[in-house]
């Protein structure tokens, strides 16, 4: 009379398989040359040379009961324990890369404190706006007299009259009737003006 025999072997990571059989399970760590394999009928080592057919093969932990006791709900029960065993295995590998919102909480409660910037002060008052400025850099001064174009330039460390534009970004330099433009940064505006309030 024949009998039926099942078994299955499941690849669950690179190097780990779970076997599956009729009446017992088990999972296997390694590859060629050497692996380890427990389960509900013991554990075996196997360490061999690949391609010289030469192994050797340690077993412990098998029932000196017949296999025919190992078929009933002993069986089952091993393989079912052997099952939630690798399951809570890949639940915990799932998880372990997914940070809980208490440890990230805590995390973000041991990074140190950035340290304040400091504030700037406020820009002065108009009432305290100079009207003149020492220039950092050269200016291209340009304009119309007597019906001709004159174009000078003024080179840093002048001094010349100043109006600032509404944006507070550039300001208007005058020599007599010829002007231009300069960033408030290319001269001493502000400096004169926080000084004039007393800042």
């Amino acid at each position: 009379m024949g009998f039926f025999r099942f078994r299955r072997s499941v690849k669950l990571f690179p190097g780990v398989r779970w076997n599956i059989g009729k009446k017992s399970s088990s999972l296997s760590f390694g590859g060629r040359g050497a692996h380890y394999t427990v389960g509900t009928s013991g554990s075996r080592t196997t360490v061999g040379i690949p391609g010289t057919g030469l192994s050797y093969t340690e077993t412990s932990g098998h029932s000196s009961r017949p296999s025919g006791e190992n078929s009933g709900c002993a069986g089952c029960l091993g393989q079912i324990l052997l099952l939630l065993l690798v399951l809570g295995g890949i639940s915990m590998c799932v998880n372990s890369g997914k940070e809980t919102p208490a440890t990230a909480k805590k995390t973000t409660a041991n990074q140190p404190t950035p340290a304040p910037t400091a504030t700037p002060p406020p820009f002065p008052e108009s009432r305290y706006w100079p009207k003149e400025v020492r220039i950092s850099a050269p200016v291209v001064l340009t304009g119309t007299v007597d019906g001709g174009t004159i174009m000078q330039t003024a080179k840093p460390g002048a001094v010349l009259s100043a109006i600032l534009s509404p944006d507070h970004k550039t300001v208007t330099l005058r020599r007599l009737d010829i002007t231009g433009k300069l960033p408030i940064g290319d001269t001493d505006f502000v400096e004169r003006a926080r000084k004039a309030a007393g800042n």
